[in-house]
């Protein structure tokens, strides 16, 4: 079913009057490197043109740490210098920016170009805050570098129902299964199949060592990996089917959250039950757990637990299920767009352009640890071959046989579902409610976001 075509208040239009993009006038212009907090320093670069109108650029990005907030400004110079026509103006966020953002471009202020790790896209489009770049990628003569499965799947965020494609991404953050290799060599088990996994956990766990197979993310933000692994086991691919009915509580996966929050206690520890990330982390690099999942962001801080040494643990894609395949979340958390306000479209594609090939999007998926939708550093970049957890998911990645779900997670009110079922499932984990019960109410309250979306 086609998404609805969305309706803007009156009051939004208001807010677009005034331009975010500034031109030069031949005098040299300024570019300022400015943190959000003030702190920062402004420096001065020539913008003269060679044969060109000069330009001026601003630039955001969110969860901006000093080193990538170096890496930034080493890629915004390397591109003045072959663009002299060419001012980026830089301003790095040290968190989400979401709020800033918002109020920025109501005011008819915010920057030509954001560079998101998590772009709340469908709020940008909804405002009319940012603009379609079909026709620029169309005429890119790098398109085909980039990972058809995602651009796919940023054109499922189009709430306009048209499928078009409002950010170019540039690093994929996926959902592996963390897990201790050493263990497993000694279980003498394995952990390709959903159903060898759930015997692997039985076999790792020993209680009275203080060593369980398995730790749960029972407390906050446990719902969305639940989610994930519900859909990898049962092998749907939508939450919704063609008759737009809701499938979280379909049988299979019903039967997942019965088998994988049924572990709790036996073969996890009590405190699972309100374990967040920080928690989850905790127990797999302390040794009291043999496997989590999370993604490919939190390899630095494994690697470091376990002084390096790669016999100790791995990164594995989603096992495969009854179907015969291995399905996952393609992740979308970063991305570049373009603001509406912008007066230099064109310039401010070419910018993404070369930030989200070679070089400059290679050392981005390093710091920010994701991986590259570039096909051709996903198979040749040294870096990725050096550790198998980024090798094995570009394989999965390249693997035409590797199927994606549709989250849907764009609807209206969808993301706040999942704070009301990381309580519920801290129920099923009590014995206080069954998946069934769980899986229905999450399954009413999608469907009735869906409803309301489209039947309004």
């Amino acid at each position: 079913m086609s998404k609805k075509k969305w309706v803007l208040a009156a009051a939004m239009f208001s807010a677009l009057a005034l331009g975010a993009c500034s031109s030069g006038n031949g005098e040299e212009a300024a570019k300022t490197t400015q943190a959000a907090d003030g702190t920062g320093q402004a420096e001065t670069v020539s913008s003269e043109t060679e044969g060109g109108e000069n330009v001026t650029l601003t630039l955001w990005a969110d969860f901006i740490t000093p080193e990538r907030t170096e890496y930034l400004n080493r890629m915004v110079e390397q591109y003045m210098a072959e663009n002299p026509n060419i001012t980026i103006e830089l301003t790095p966020l040290p968190d989400t920016a979401a709020d800033k953002l918002m109020t920025a471009y109501e005011a008819g202020q915010g920057p030509d170009i954001f560079m998101s790790s998590g772009p709340q896209v469908s709020d940008h489009i909804n405002g009319e805050y940012i603009i379609p770049l079909d026709e620029y990628f169309d005429n890119w003569d790098k398109k085909d570098q980039i990972l058809p499965s995602a651009i796919e799947t940023v054109r499922t965020w189009d709430i306009t129902g048209e499928d078009k494609l409002w950010y170019i991404p540039n690093g994929i953050s996926w959902t592996v299964m963390w897990v201790r290799s050493d263990w497993l060599q000694e279980a003498g088990a394995s952990v390709d199949t959903w159903d060898h996994l759930f015997d692997a956990v039985e076999k790792m766990t020993d209680k009275d060592a203080g060593r369980y197979g398995i730790a749960i993310r029972g407390g906050s933000g446990g719902a969305k990996f639940l989610e994930r692994m519900m859909y990898s086991y049962s092998g749907i691919l939508s939450k919704f089917d063609e008759n737009g009915k809701c499938t979280i509580n379909d049988p299979k996966n019903v039967e997942f959250v019965e088998r994988y929050l049924g572990l709790y206690g036996d073969y996890t520890a009590e405190g699972d039950i309100n374990y967040g990330w920080t928690e989850l982390s905790a127990a797999f690099d302390s040794g009291a757990a043999g496997l989590i999942i999370h993604n490919l962001g939190s390899a630095q801080d494994h690697l470091n637990a376990f002084n390096g040494d790669l016999t100790k643990f791995e990164a594995i894609n989603m096992p495969l299920n009854d179907q015969g395949t291995s399905v996952n979340l393609m992740i979308q958390p970063g991305g570049m767009t373009i603001s509406s306000t912008c007066k230099h479209p064109q310039e401010a594609f070419d910018f993404i352009a070369y930030m989200t090939t070679g070089d400059p999007v290679s050392e981005y998926c390093q710091q920010w640890g994701v991986i590259p939708v570039d096909q051709d550093i996903l198979a040749n970049a040294e870096w990725i071959k050096e550790y198998p957890w980024f090798e094995n998911s570009a394989e999965a990645l390249l693997d035409p046989d590797t199927e994606f779900y549709e989250e849907y997670s764009w609807l209206p009110g969808h993301d706040n579902i999942y704070n009301e079922i990381d309580t519920e499932s801290q129920y099923v984990m009590a014995g206080e409610m069954t998946a069934q019960e769980m899986c229905d109410n999450w399954a009413e309250a999608l469907q009735e976001c869906y409803d309301n979306y489209f039947n309004q």
